[in-house]
């Protein structure tokens, strides 16, 4: 009876210990931190044909339309992105974002491999225009702002936010919104679309935004909660009123749309490779908005 009690006793242990084995040690979505470091690798390697990545975290589809297939005579590439948690929507500098003068500049794709963005965009171009305000993964450097722009405020949640213009925002907290913390603040613009109605307001931007003329643009959407798409239009390009009409056409809702910057500076990637343009058509760029895995394998 003594011998059954204590073989009943080690396997009562072994089994408690099993329980209590570490989390690491388990195929697991994780919260990433909110700080300079990456997403977690992502599962397998670029592939020209491959327009689906998915893993228990994040799903990416991305796809291209020619010029032939829409009536903005144009071509244009979208990414339908799903994340499990708002830590995956994240933002990228080449050297930190506490540079003012000599911001250090690269192709986003650099950045993209740096941190294992599974998909990343161009930012706001911080680096070259001192008056933007400048909020980024968690942390304000820059409280400054210069007048006539749009800032785009993603929260704790990953919803997207916009102060505009109009609404004063340099007088305005911009590090907490509707009682959440800001994790990343954008302010290139203009804001196109907010809870499916119109605001754009072509003055609401840097100059060098031009929403007046076909340019190559980049638009990032929130769709639903952590849903999200990246619009970038190329070649002939687009005004900024034409990609109001493009985002009501590929998105059935429409949270918040607003224009990131553009030109030869938009870029798309998608596992480590730049989707949109050759390299040599990529200008460098000082920082990326990035969707990056947070699935841990089982080790």
């Amino acid at each position: 009876m003594r011998n059954l009690i204590s073989v009943f006793t080690r396997v009562l242990a072994c089994a408690l210990a099993l329980t209590l084995l570490p989390l690491a040690a388990l195929a697991q979505v994780v919260e990433l931190p909110i700080d300079a470091t990456g997403g977690l690798p992502f599962q397998g390697k670029f592939d020209k044909n491959v327009r689906v990545y998915e893993d228990p975290s994040i799903r990416v589809e991305w796809n291209k339309v020619e010029n032939g297939d829409t009536h903005f005579n144009c071509i244009y590439y979208y990414a339908k992105i799903k994340i499990a948690h708002a830590s995956q929507l994240r933002t990228e500098a080449v050297d930190g974002f506490d540079r003012i003068t000599r911001v250090p500049q690269a192709k986003a794709q650099v950045l993209a491999r740096r941190t294992n963005a599974v998909l990343a965009v161009n930012g706001d171009f911080y680096g070259t225009r001192p008056e933007s305000y400048v909020l980024r993964q968690g942390v304000e450097y820059r409280s400054t702002m210069g007048p006539n722009q749009d800032i785009l405020l993603i929260d704790e949640d990953g919803d997207f936010h916009v102060l505009l213009a109009a609404d004063n925002p340099a007088e305005i907290d911009k590090t907490t919104i509707s009682g959440k913390k800001v994790i990343n603040a954008l302010s290139f613009g203009p804001a196109l679309i907010v809870d499916n109605q119109t605001v754009l307001v072509e003055t609401s931007s840097p100059t060098m935004s031009a929403p007046e003329s076909r340019c190559q643009r980049m638009c990032i959407v929130q769709t639903g909660p952590l849903e999200y798409m990246a619009i970038c239009v190329r070649m002939v390009g687009c005004t900024a009123q034409e990609m109001v009409e493009l985002v009501y056409e590929l998105c059935d809702n429409v949270e918040v749309a607003y224009l990131l910057d553009g030109g030869d500076s938009s870029q798309m990637v998608f596992m480590g490779q730049l989707i949109n343009k050759t390299d040599r058509d990529a200008r460098k760029v000082s920082d990326i908005v990035y969707f990056a895995s947070a699935y841990q394998p089982e080790e």
